[in-house]
Parts: structure tokens; sequence; C-alpha cells
């Protein structure tokens, strides 16, 4: 005699994983993500994550439309990161044209102000990148 999880695809299988997933945040009031649902599905499953996201958004889209595609701490950091890159790139190049000013002595200060403010601010997004994933790291090791 085959049991019922025989008898269920391995996307129904999923599709009922995920809403068992949904009804335990829900239940300990914990906030989700599809992002997040999509990531246990593949893991758990062996499919790609494409697959596991489409997968995920079909079903939440018919039967759980109020979960979030991201949490705010899943889009902050890859953000945070972006910020960084970019505001060294800034830094770099203003206090390379403050450099260029400076050898030619013309007034270079404020060059060297802001290219290093654009530094500092990429130190501090990238130190936060940082904390936030050790604070995630922790959350998930207690």
């Amino acid at each position: 005699m085959s049991s019922l999880d025989e008898a269920q695809t391995p996307q129904e299988r999923a599709k009922a994983r995920v809403a068992q997933e949904i009804a335990r945040a829900e239940y300990d009031r914990v906030p989700t993500s599809r992002q997040k649902l999509s990531q246990l599905v593949a893991a758990e499953f062996k499919i790609p994550l494409p697959d596991a996201t489409n997968l995920v958004d079909e079903y939440c889209d018919d039967q759980a439309p109020g979960v979030p595609y991201y949490l705010k701490d899943e889009f902050e950091s890859p953000f945070l990161k972006v910020m960084a890159v970019v505001n060294s790139i800034l830094g770099i190049f203003v206090l390379w044209r403050g450099a260029n000013l400076w050898r030619l002595q013309k007034t270079s200060w404020p060059w060297f102000v802001v290219g290093a403010f654009l530094v500092g601010c990429a130190g501090y997004c990238w130190f936060k990148t940082i904390q936030q994933e050790l604070a995630k790291n922790r959350d998930v090791a207690a």
C-alpha cells in the first residue's frame, strides 16, 4: 500500500512544505519572506533556486499574498555593500583629484576632506554589513 507522500508530486510536496513553513512563521510570530522560503525549498528538495523561487511565488500569489518578497535585513545587506563599493570608488577618485591639485600647488584641501568623508562612509557601510552578518549567524546558532 503506497503512502500519501508517494502519491504527491515533488512540486506538491514543496508547496505543502511552503504552506507548513508559512503557518509555522505565523504561529511563532516570526517574519518570513519569499526569498527565505525559496532558499528553504531549494535546499530541502534539491531543486535550482530559480525554480524554487517560481514555485514559491506561484504558491504565495495564490494562497498567501501577504508574504513579502524580501525582509528588510535581506535587502539591506546587499544594498550597503553596493554603497560601500560606490563610496570607496568615488572617494578614491576625489582623493586622486585632490592629490593632482596639490601637486599643481592649487587649493586641494576640500577635495581631501570630501574624499576622506566618502571613504569613511564606505568603511562604515562595510562595517555595518559585517555586523549584520555576524548578528544573523548568532541568531541562527541560538
